[in-house]
């Protein structure tokens, strides 16, 4: 039954990979008129680590109640598992191995560091979004390099200094000046994006406004110098896991693959409740503070106007697999569906008809959607996009679920997967040294078995599966990819990335791209 239910993908993959490229984006009517935008951005973040996606322990009632008043998407994915290659593609709709961005930035994000621009060459979904008249403001984590002054037609800058920090006093960027605020990090982006829609509100501008609101949480670190969450976190809310058992995190044995550096965040926190408590507490904090901009847009009588989006930039591994982590938690990196899966949420009060959404979405169609629902065109076409609206499951109810049968790629460095279907379809992961990796996600959801390993016992049946996907996958990534800034041969370990790729006559030779293990 295994090996004839995967033929039967396996023919539908092959269909279904024949009209990849060739497939046009479908040109639907988006809103009536330009809806105010907030695109609300979690780090770090799983479907797993919201009451809507079925988590009975963590405490979320304003996702849910976005999820209740507008369109859950239940098979929303990430194309690269990790923080800065993520945004790039949410921000331009293009592939790593197109942007050259590949890795998180560990170098060249301004104030104390040099400033490099990562994505300057790039076109951003706000530089049309601005060109169309909206007012764009950026409050929060941006995390693409040069990050000290306004970015890609942001006219309103209140960003991270750099990804990540303690999030006590966290270092911001406040009008181009770099200082330490005081507070707690997930507030004080809050305050700031408050101050943006009631000042904008106020100005009696007739201008659209588009605000990203991309917080930090639930990035590490989950507890103080102490150990302690209640020391990290505000105390309310790591009070509220004290008796939990965490039963969407399986703290399973470690990975032989878990990356072991100094205090590496697995060894850490794998079976450690302070972490998990933490995490949690990071969640809810968010979630209030999502509750308190959603306060703001009805007090200003914005409710009607304006397109709220929810979604993180990849997930998260906090336990599962025997992994604290994204894709980068392992060495070889890892594809695992706890790491690219993401919660998404579309909410357009009047607009939007409240709907959970099966269809496979990902992050690269999210600049083209964007696009096309606010200002009714095409993303532009000669940038080489490789996805693909989906507006019309916006505001079409007649093609809900139109998507379910569709193949997506994704990479990370040398790592690459293929994934066909919603939920029951096969993944095959190919890394450069040859290791890889297939699943059958129907009979294997939380894909323990990899179909190609020499103990699965059927090795040989699957290989031919393999192939077709792995060449679906070349000929694919050969169609979109830029040679000179591809992944594929880059020394891409997740342990981040230095300069920009296009960066080839700035009289950095020997500076390296990508740091080591």
């Amino acid at each position: 039954m295994l090996v004839h239910g995967m033929m039967a993908h396996l023919l539908l993959f092959v269909l279904l990979v024949c009209s990849v490229s060739a497939t046009p984006q479908q040109q639907t009517v988006g809103a009536a008129e330009k809806p105010n935008i907030v695109f609300i951005l979690a780090d770090d973040m799983g479907l797993w680590a919201a009451a809507t996606y079925g988590n009975s322990e963590i405490i979320t009632p304003n996702i849910d109640k976005l999820a209740e008043e507008g369109i859950k998407f239940n098979n929303a994915f990430c194309n690269t598992p990790v923080c800065s290659a993520s945004r790039t593609s949410y921000f331009t709709g293009r592939l790593p191995s197109q942007t050259g961005v590949h890795d998180w930035i560990s170098r060249g994000n301004g104030c104390e560091d040099e400033a490099i621009d990562y994505t300057g060459k790039e076109e951003s979904y706000t530089d049309i979004l601005s060109s169309h008249g909206y007012y764009c403001a950026m409050s929060g984590k941006y995390h693409l390099g040069d990050q000290q002054y306004p970015q890609h037609s942001f006219k309103h800058w209140f960003v991270h200094q750099k990804g990540g920090s303690t999030y006590i006093n966290p270092p911001m960027v406040n009008n181009s000046k770099c200082e330490n605020i005081k507070g707690y990090v997930t507030d004080i982006i809050t305050d700031d994006a408050i101050s943006f829609i009631n000042g904008y509100t106020k100005s009696g501008m007739k201008d659209p406004f588009y605000i990203s609101v991309h917080y930090t949480s639930p990035h590490s670190p989950y507890v103080g110098a102490d150990g302690k969450a209640d020391s990290m976190h505000p105390k309310q809310y790591v009070d509220m896991y004290n008796n939990s058992k965490f039963i969407s995190c399986p703290q399973e044995p470690m990975s032989p693959y878990a990356r072991h550096f100094s205090k590496g965040l697995t060894e850490h926190c794998l079976g450690n409740r302070e972490c998990l408590k933490g995490y949690y507490a990071a969640v809810t904090a968010m979630d209030m503070n999502i509750g308190r901009i959603l306060d703001t847009l009805h007090s200003n009588g914005l409710d009607q106007s304006t397109l709220v989006v929810f979604a993180s930039d990849h997930g998260f591994n906090a336990g599962h697999h025997g992994l604290w982590g994204k894709g980068n938690a392992a060495y070889p990196l890892n594809m695992f569906d706890t790491s690219i899966r993401i919660p998404m949420i579309w909410r357009h009060l009047g607009v939007i008809k409240p709907a959970v959404e099966n269809s496979v979405v990902q992050v690269l169609d999210v600049a083209p959607t964007l696009i096309e629902y606010a200002v009714n065109t095409s993303f532009p076409s000669i940038r080489n996009i490789p996805g693909e609206s989906f507006s019309g499951l916006l505001t079409d109810p007649s093609s809900r679920n139109s998507k379910m049968f569709r193949v997506i790629f994704g990479e990370y460095g040398q790592t690459r997967y293929a994934r066909s279907n919603a939920t029951d379809g096969i993944k095959y992961v190919t890394r450069l040294t040859g290791h890889a990796e297939l699943y059958d996600l129907e009979n294997d959801k939380t894909e323990k078995l990899n179909l190609l390993s020499p103990f699965s016992g059927i090795k040989e049946k699957v290989n031919s599966m393999a192939t077709v996907y792995d060449r679906a996958l070349r000929e694919w990534f050969s169609f979109y990819e830029d040679p000179y800034v591809s992944g594929w041969a880059k020394p891409v370990t997740g342990t981040g990335q230095r300069r920009a790729l296009y960066y080839n006559t700035s009289g950095w030779p020997n500076t390296p791209e990508f740091d080591q293990l």
